[in-house]
């Protein structure tokens, strides 16, 4: 497969505007894991803060992007320093899915430093950072079905019909889950109990 320039690239499902940069395979071919590292983290040649934002929004996540990014760059170096680039752009998409996956298994609530992110949302939202991060995490702990239809809803503001439709559901229905995350993430929020 060649390099294609990004605007003549097509589109697949899950990359509505990240590409890396033409050429990036040359960037996973340093040898060592740190060789790797050293290539991708100046100027972001792989664009992994694009795709990540691009991928924690298709999976509904609440997540420090920079953890998920770093998470993602280490993956991708340890790999191509033991197998060498991949066959295609897929594989970082592969790569970024599991980083998300993982930096939200670490358990955001357990690491209260590591959100500060969410530290930062905190006043605004006007919670107390700690119980910010714990709504934050049983958003996440909820059916992926739920966090879509909270977050097409309540963070995207899509209109209920559309956004019903684009799901292939009933308005009644998404409308319901997102009712159902806004109360696990009240109760944890206020800290009665597991949500």
């Amino acid at each position: 497969m060649t390099d294609r320039s990004p605007r003549s690239a097509p589109r697949r499902p899950g990359q509505a505007g990240w590409r890396p940069v033409p050429a990036w395979r040359r960037y996973l071919r340093a040898g060592q894991a740190e060789e790797v590292l050293r290539q991708i983290i100046p100027g972001d040649p792989l664009r992994l803060r694009l795709l990540a934002a691009e991928r924690v929004t298709a999976a509904a996540r609440i997540v420090d992007v920079d953890r998920v990014v770093l998470r993602a760059m280490a993956r991708i170096a340890h790999s191509a320093a033991l197998h060498g680039p991949p066959a295609d752009e897929d594989w970082l998409v592969g790569e970024m899915n599991r980083s998300i996956e993982e930096v939200v298994g670490s358990g955001t609530e357990r690491v209260v430093g590591a959100g500060s992110f969410l530290e930062a949302l905190a006043p605004g939202a006007g919670l107390e950072p700690e119980a910010l991060i714990r709504s934050c995490a049983a958003f996440n702990r909820r059916s992926r079905d739920e966090r879509v239809a909270f977050w097409s809803l309540m963070i995207a503001t899509e209109p209920l019909e559309e956004a019903a439709d684009r799901h292939e559901t009933s308005s009644v229905e998404l409308a319901r889950r997102s009712r159902r995350v806004l109360a696990a993430m009240l109760r944890a929020a206020a800290g009665s109990g597991a949500a």
